[in-house]
């Protein structure tokens, strides 16, 4: 069987908390292809990671980095067709909700939602999630006041639990 392919939803910011679940994020860009760990493959979204900051300012979303952080910028049509093919080829999306304000990972949440994808959202601590029980009423999973030390053992139960959803009954196991 293979990894499965994981889309992180959330909020892009500097210092990222998907760096604490994919190993080598930082220096890789969309046309490198996913990032393969042991346990899943990482399908995005990627994003500039400019240690200096200057890729994430408030609604940028990398689409508006001055040529002086030496990185390409992105069009937000690009980050658009990126994203959404990202989230196309995903297994499972796993929202980390850090902020009330997180728009485009509602966008996401709905999309992969539409698809058929199994979507499970994680609220950092101090988050109401009353807020988005729409979102959170349709998806496989809700986990409340997650740290972000605890995001590595979340993703792996996730990941056992996508596996045993999509894991074929033999005729003998029934």
């Amino acid at each position: 069987m293979r990894a499965p392919r994981v889309y992180l939803a959330g909020k892009i910011a500097k210092n990222d908390w998907r760096h604490i679940l994919v190993p080598n994020l930082r220096a890789h860009i969309w046309a490198d292809g996913p990032i393969h760990t042991k346990a899943f493959s990482y399908v995005g979204p990627f994003f500039v990671s400019c240690d200096h900051g200057c890729n994430h300012s408030p609604g940028s979303h990398g689409a508006s980095a001055p040529v002086e952080c030496g990185q390409r910028q992105f069009t937000r049509e690009e980050i658009i067709a990126n994203n959404n093919a990202a989230l196309e080829s995903a297994d499972l999306v796993f929202g980390y909700i850090t902020d009330t304000d997180c728009y485009g990972t509602l966008i996401e949440i709905g999309c992969a939602l539409s698809r058929g994808i199994r979507v499970v959202l994680a609220f950092a601590p101090n988050i109401p999630q009353d807020d988005f029980w729409y979102a959170s009423m349709q998806t496989a999973a809700v986990h409340t006041e997650v740290r972000l030390c605890c995001l590595p053992s979340l993703l792996a139960d996730e990941l056992a639990a996508w596996a045993l959803s999509v894991t074929p009954i033999r005729k003998d196991q029934r």
